[in-house]
Order: C-alpha cells, then structure tokens, then sequence
C-alpha cells in the first residue's frame, strides 16, 4: 500500500446484509458458509463483470467502486436479483437479504481504502434501503436517469447522520413495478397521506405534535354493502373459507376510486337486530348490495353472486360459477369486475381495471391461511400455536404466496407480546416476526395484511417512524381491512395522540362492531387519553365477548384504567386475577405489549401496574 492520498469522484456501493446478527447468533457456521457461497457464485463474478473493486469489506459489509453510476446500478439489481434467486432454494430462516445504498461522490483513496464524504452517504443510503432493495443519492440517479430504463420512487431529502446537508434519495423499483401512486413509504413524518375508507386523512407530525385533517375523497362516491357470502358446502366447518373470500373481494372493491365500501359481511350486529338487509343498507346508505354463497365440494366449488339495488331490491347483475378449486381467485376478480361494470353503467362512470395481482396461491396454501386467520383471535396460547403451525404449513405448500409469511409474522408478534419469559427465544420471536414480514412485503408489496405485520414488529422494535409508514401502507392497499384500519387507530394512539386514536377506531367499529380486538384497542386509547370511565366500560364488554377469559394485554389495560380512575380496590383485584391466570406475569411483559413512544406516558402506565400489585420482574 502507498502512502498517498488522492482525492477524486467515484461511484460506491454499500451493502450489508440484515438481520446479520441474528442469523449469525442462530448458526454462525451456516451463516458463513451462505455468505461465502454467495461472494464466489454471486457478488465476486458480477463485481468483475461490471468493472468493479472492493474497497472494503467488515464480515456483512462490502464497499465497492465501479467505474461509472451506470455499472454500480447494474451491478446492485443483478446482485439482488441473483441473490433472491438463490433464497428460493435456502431455508426461510438462514435466508440472506441484503441492502444497498449507491452514491457518486468525492472520495480519498488511501491506498486501497477509500474514505470522505461520498463513502458516508452510500453507508447511509444502505442503512435507509428496504431489505432485498436499492436506495440511492440523487447525484447518482442523474448520472443513470437517461442511460437505462429504470424507474424511481422519489423519498425526498433526508438527513443523514454525519453529513451537514440534506440528501435527496431514490429508491429503485424492481422490473414491472409501478411507480408508487401515493409516495407514503419513505417521505418524512412532516406530511404523511392515507384513504381511510372514503375520506383522505392527512396526519402532519411536527415536534412529536400531531395534527389531524379529514377532507372529503370524493363528493360522488357511490356506497355498496357487501354481505357475507353464505356457505352452503355439505362438510361442517368451512364458514371461514366463505368469510375469506367475501373479505378479499371487499378489499378489491375498496380499492376502486369513487365506490365506498361498506363491509356488512363483519357486521352481525344489525342482524340481531333483526333488520333486514335492505334495512342494513339503507341506515348505512348504501346504494347497491352484494351477496352470494359459496359451495365447496371435493374437486368442485360454486360461487354465486347478486348485485341489488338497495332501495327497490332490483337485481342489477347475478352470476354462477362452477369451476375447479384454483379458479376460486379468478371468481373473485371476475366478481369485482363485474359489479364495479355494472355500477358503472348506473351511474355512468368509468369501468374498473382488472384487479392485478402479484401471485396466485394454491388453493390448499389459500385455505391454510383462512384457517390461521380465523383461530388466530382470540390470541390465546392454545390459539396461537395452532395459527402458526397453519401459516408454516402455507408456506411449506406454496413459498411465494405473501399471506403465510404475513400471517406467521403477526403470530409470532403476539406470541412475543404474550411470552412471560424473558429468554433469546422470546427475543427470537421479534427476529423472526421481521423476517416473515419483509418477506411477504417483498413477495408481494400490494397485500396490506404484510404491510400491517412489518408495523406491529417495527412497533415492538421502538422504530416508531418505520412502523407508522408501514401501517400506512397497510391502510393503503387494504382500505376495506377494518381491522387494519383499526391497528391504525391503537398505532396512533402509541404515538401519543390517544383521542385521534379514538376517531380511527370508533370508524371501525361503525362498520364492524363485532370485531373482538376493535373493543380492546378502544379501551387503550380511552385509558391513555384520561377517559377512564369510558375505557373500562370497553375493556369489560371485550372481556364479556372472551366469555370472562383474562388475557393479559386487554386485563393490564383495564387495571391501569382502574387504577388512574381512584378505583384501586377494583385494580388490585384485577392484578390478582391476572397472576393468578399469569404468576410469572411482570412490568416488562406489560411494557411489551404496550409500547407508548411518550417515556411519560409510559411511565404513568406502568406505574399504575405496580401500583396495584404487577411485579417489576427482571
């Protein structure tokens, strides 16, 4: 090595691996061997290819200069690319993803190793790039914009540690992915946008204040109720397979611009009430009415499926469909097609686009994940553990399909939240909830479920900012989801704005009163926004739909309410019961499951625990 220094302009890569630590911690000489066989069969062949050299390398780390930001570029998507190729035929859980920041900036070379400025940015930008993807600096997307076909999603300017200006990032879009139509995933806390149903939503976040603004989406938008699809299979058991497929053809209509979705499927509450579905449509003023059934058979399955109008019961459009099992997602977007057709031709307004999706599961991954979905609530452990045996057999059935890793990630969250000793197996749960959720987001960006699951991890992990904009994917690609929307809402209120929290939740509930979790994120943002009263006349109707079960998050909540209400006979009698149910039930299980980002709120939450007698623990 020489002892010059030469200072010139060069492109760099950096790339790391995530989840480095972790996997390393779980079998460093698995982890090793994979690495060493991705750098000779991956990285080391296409770093010669486009004209590269490493500068330098830390164990998961790798910084490379390339002649030119064209050759960095094409070298980053090969290596993506050929890495994730090489993931398929490697066990989920010793999978190695990497992220790359690129930067053209002004370097010193000392000797072989390059330092300044440029090199800090490109370690930046990787460290802000999303698993499996690429962000790089505006100097490098100009010096490429023209010279390949290559798409951007601008994220803005951001600050980044150690360098004094902000810096404009780019993130690079993967061959046939469109350009984002909302930019909601990298911009900044400052303005933030989401639809929530048929009003647009504009948080703004400045100094941890959060400000709320609800505006029209569109002044003609047409209302339909869709009602569950009834299931007339001959076997017992199969309503879940039914309430699937009505969720996912609500999803699908939600996402139609001017058509308000009202999920009557959820709502059983009106129907106990003994109104009738035209009754139904018409409190929700509703214009149109789906419904339908759904028969399942060894090798066949019948879908049938009515448009009404609400008012006078006129039936606008119907159809039959007998076919084989694995059309059953053709049924769905034929369906959606149709109504929104039919809708369309009412009210003259433009046809819908046929529903994109990213893959088609087997519809025995399909029915898997139904199952783990509908026992999954109530979160008992019993529950739990059978949920994730489902989602893990989904993913053993069909490895590209999003909703098994996004369905195991959730479990694996709560069976975090929910574990009562403190081991490197409670802190796996969190790594592996990561890796599951990044991975459905990757296999399939437009599934809001996914998106939904890498927000709660992000949420257990403290990343606030990350959690947020993840969430607001998840409403975004799911805007039907009630349950999403309702996850929103309790995010919200951890983020300390309980009485916005509230609104989102209470939104929810008009649609889906029936909802178990709705009541119990509820009663949280009532407790955490001083509404005591309110808060335990919600956890309490909660506990009476569990038939008097005690679970830990929604029975912490409701002490602590008790407890700030002056009501601490109440509150200690309720930490007895949670002992009893959970002896080795502690402050730190609370403070899991309950992450408020304000340290005072969470200091008088947790404070009203040991009050009433919940133990600190370790």
């Amino acid at each position: 090595m020489s002892g010059e220094n030469t200072r010139k302009l060069a492109a760099i890569v950096a790339a790391d691996i995530a989840q480095y630590s972790r996997l390393m911690s779980a079998n460093e000489e698995a982890t090793i061997a994979t690495l060493r066989r991705h750098r000779q069969h991956v990285i080391d062949p296409l770093i010669s290819e486009f004209g590269g050299r490493i500068a330098n390398t830390a164990g998961d780390s790798l910084l490379i200069e390339f002649p030119s930001a064209v050759d960095a570029l094409r070298f980053a998507i090969r290596m993506q690319a050929d890495i994730a190729a090489a993931n398929k035929t490697t066990p989920v859980d010793r999978q190695q993803m990497f992220r790359i920041g690129i930067n053209v900036g002004d370097v010193v070379a000392e000797g072989d190793d390059l330092l300044g400025d440029g090199i800090n940015v490109a370690a930046r930008l990787e460290a802000l790039a999303p698993v499996g993807g690429i962000m790089i600096s505006r100097t490098a997307r100009d010096q490429v914009r023209d010279r390949m076909a290559i798409k951007f999603e601008d994220c803005g300017e951001v600050q980044v540690k150690n360098i004094n200006r902000a810096v404009r990032i780019f993130r690079v879009l993967k061959e046939g992915e469109k350009t984002p139509r909302k930019n909601l995933s990298h911009l900044p806390l400052r303005r933030q946008i989401v639809y929530l149903g048929g009003a647009l939503m504009i948080l703004v976040a400045a100094g941890g204040l959060w400000n709320w603004q609800t505006v029209s989406r569109s002044e003609a938008s047409t209302v339909i109720a869709v009602l569950a699809f009834k299931d007339l299979s001959v076997a017992e058991g199969q309503d879940y397979f039914a309430l699937g497929i009505t969720e996912d053809i609500i999803t699908d209509l939600a996402k139609v611009e001017g058509l308000q979705v009202i999920p009557l499927a959820l709502n059983q509450t009106l129907k106990g009430q003994g109104k009738s579905d035209k009754a139904q449509a018409e409190l929700l003023k509703a214009a149109y009415i789906l419904e339908g059934s759904v028969r399942r058979a060894e090798n066949q399955i019948r879908i049938t499926a009515k448009l009404l109008e609400s008012k006078s019961g006129r039936q606008i459009w119907a159809e039959r469909y007998d076919r084989e099992p694995e059309d059953v997602f053709a049924i769905q977007d034929e369906i959606a097609e149709h109504v929104v057709a039919a809708i369309s031709e009412e009210i003259n307004g433009p046809a819908l686009e046929r529903v994109d999706r990213e893959h088609i599961p087997s519809i025995e991954a399909y029915d898997l994940y139904a199952k783990g979905r509908a026992v999954r609530i109530p979160p008992t452990p019993e529950n739990l553990a059978t949920a994730l045996s489902l989602f893990e057999k989904t993913i053993q059935l069909d490895p590209e399909f999003a909703g098994g890793y996004s369905g195991a990630a959730f479990t694996y969250v709560l069976l975090y939240s929910e574990t009562t000793t403190f081991s490197d197996r409670s802190d796996g749960y969190l790594d592996t909830a990561l890796l599951y959720a990044q991975k459905a987001v990757e296999l399939d960006p437009t599934f809001g479920p996914a998106w939904a699951s890498l927000a709660d991890v992000y949420l257990r992990k403290r990343e606030f900012g990350k959690a947020l904009k993840a969430m607001l994917k998840a409403v975004d690609k799911s805007p039907g989801d009630t349950l999403i929307l309702a996850r929103f809402g309790r995010l919200v209120g951890l983020l300390g704005q309980p009485e916005r929290g509230i609104e989102i939740i209470e939104s929810a509930l008009q649609i889906n009163p029936d909802s178990l979790p709705l009541l119990f994120f509820l009663g949280a943002n009532l407790r955490a926004n001083g509404e005591y009263e309110a808060a335990i006349e919600a956890l309490l109707a909660h506990r009476d739909r569990l038939g008097g079960k005690i679970l830990p998050a929604p029975s912490t909540q409701l002490i602590a309410a008790y407890e700030l209400a002056g009501k601490q006979e109440e509150a200690v009698a309720e930490a007895k019961a949670l002992l009893r149910t959970v002896p080795s039930y502690t402050l730190k299980n609370a403070d899991n499951s309950h992450v408020y980002e304000d340290p005072a709120a969470r200091r008088a939450f947790l404070d009203a625990l040991k009050r009433a007698g919940i133990p600190d623990g370790d």
